[in-house]
């Protein structure tokens, strides 16, 4: 009887760890499940802003001009907290979100974009983004095979009429 030797190390090769430079510093990421934790967190927190703005409709009808403006700086401002935040924790730094957002300008969409490379990178590094490639693909062939057979369908009901 022979043992089977398998080293899955070598065959996976798994390295999940990079490093990024972002805002003139180089930060070691590891590219895990608790960066998409904090990726999906900052998601739902951004989403349940935005639900809280458009759902206060009435009280904002209510407002005057400058409460207004008060009221979505303050939303604004908590947004750009959050997203401070997530970047400290998927970069490993307290601070380097602030530190990102001052090093460019203060700009809203930098962070933004930052966090998007880097949940791109996370997806192909995970095998998420070939799976997703998959799933658009086989959704096309079904929408074009299902297309295809409408109107052979249509077509059949046509010829029916005709006769």
């Amino acid at each position: 009887m022979s043992a089977i030797n398998m080293d899955l190390d070598k065959r996976f090769n798994f390295n999940f760890k990079k490093k990024v430079t972002i805002g003139g510093k180089t930060y070691n990421v590891a590219f895990n499940d608790e960066m998409d934790r904090v990726l999906r967190d900052l998601q739902i927190e951004m989403g349940g802003l935005y639900e809280q703005t458009n759902n206060q409709s009435d009280e904002f009808e209510g407002m005057t001009i400058d409460e207004r403006k008060k009221y979505l700086n303050d939303r604004f401002k908590q947004i750009i907290l959050d997203v401070e935040k997530a970047l400290d924790g998927i970069l490993g730094k307290v601070g380097a979100g602030k530190s990102i957002y001052d090093y460019y300008n203060q700009q809203s969409y930098a962070l933004s974009e930052t966090l998007r490379v880097l949940r791109e990178t996370k997806e192909k590094l995970d095998g998420t983004a070939k799976e997703q490639q998959r799933q658009k693909h086989q959704a096309r062939i079904e929408q074009y095979t299902g297309r295809k057979e409408r109107v052979k369908a249509n077509a059949n009901t046509n010829k029916k009429r005709s006769k």
